[in-house]
């Protein structure tokens, strides 16, 4: 049973193994660059300092999986796009999360079902614990699923997931993954409704859609948000009391130049 973004896996436990995020800003730029390549970097240079070509061969497998895969040409351009030195560092890690969801199913829901609704349910943090309890629970929830994960493997994702998220600074360093105040940028929210019609391209209802929760937008003024920023013309926007459609305005390709000229 897959999406069309494919079955669970586990990249999770590699992508957050990495001891420095910049070298996933290094692997999005050789991929686009003229004269480098993720392999150069990976195995010429070794820039992640990798001992062995089996460690050096899973990373890039993974780095591809996770955010070097474009559903179309719109989505590379627009990646293309926003990992330029215009772009803010915060707009860029927000986007790693959007990119990586897109990828990867297992980090969506963890990062829609738990992440997410424990950082709006008031607390001040998140635990190991809140991961562990939804991946126990899911198999049991979805049995016609071929997922058998082992009390090692729980353990393992809950720990590299948090630590994904602390490299990203949605959440501090540390025993304690106390929670950062998250608060994307108006243009990261119009970026955002490009990679959620990338996710539902044929629905333009962004309530129904399943990457809302991962926008970081309080539901409450979610439409006052979006009304804001419709009116400076990144988008139309209608409103009918239960559908909040969204039509795009500008190509994939020139919403950054839109956006941070």
């Amino acid at each position: 049973m897959t999406t069309k973004l494919g079955a669970y896996d586990t990249a999770i436990n590699v992508i957050g193994g990495l001891k420095d995020f910049n070298v996933i800003f290094k692997a999005i730029d050789s991929h686009f660059s003229q004269t480098d390549s993720l392999e150069e970097l990976l195995n010429q240079r070794n820039e992640f300092n990798l001992r062995t070509e089996k460690s050096r061969a899973r990373i890039e497998l993974e780095l591809k999986k996770a955010f070097l895969h474009f559903e179309n040409e719109d989505h590379k351009e627009l990646i293309c796009g926003i990992f330029s030195e215009r772009v803010p560092l915060q707009d860029k890690e927000l986007v790693l999360v959007w990119q990586f969801a897109l990828n990867n199913r297992l980090f969506r829901e963890i990062t829609s079902k738990v992440f997410v609704k424990t950082y709006y349910s008031g607390r001040s943090s998140i635990s190991k614990d809140d991961i562990i309890a939804h991946l126990k629970e899911f198999p049991r929830q979805n049995e016609s699923l071929p997922i058998r994960w082992s009390e090692n493997t729980i353990n393992t994702l809950s720990t590299k997931y948090l630590n994904l998220m602390s490299k990203l600074d949605f959440v501090s360093n540390g025993r304690v993954k106390s929670f950062r105040h998250i608060r994307p940028s108006s243009e990261a929210q119009v970026l955002f409704l490009y990679f959620a019609n990338l996710f539902s391209p044929s629905a333009n209802n962004v309530l129904t859609n399943k990457l809302l929760p991962i926008s970081f937008l309080p539901s409450g003024d979610i439409h006052d948000r979006l009304k804001k920023l419709s009116l400076k013309g990144f988008f139309n926007m209608n409103f009918n009391g239960v559908a909040l459609n969204i039509e795009l305005t500008h190509s994939y390709k020139g919403i950054c130049d839109a956006l941070y000229s």
